[in-house]
């Protein structure tokens, strides 16, 4: 059995109450293992991204394609 299929066995046997725990668990790792492949350079720019919209810096759809012409 790989371990993808105990994963599988063990989930379906877990009661309700305890799946939203679990999924939380699951996303918080993945998103973990996400940032640990990400280069310092490349957290400067998503950083430096998210701070430019909440500021309004950014193009609409509509305005993007009007200033390609």
């Amino acid at each position: 059995m790989t371990l993808k299929e105990q994963l599988i066995r063990e989930i379906e046997q877990i009661p309700d109450t305890l799946l939203s725990e679990l999924l939380d668990f699951l996303l918080f790792i993945k998103e973990r293992h996400i940032e640990e492949d990400i280069t310092e350079e490349e957290k400067a720019n998503i950083i430096s991204s998210q701070l430019a919209y909440q500021e309004g810096d950014y193009l609409t759809l509509d305005e993007y394609e009007a200033s390609r012409g």
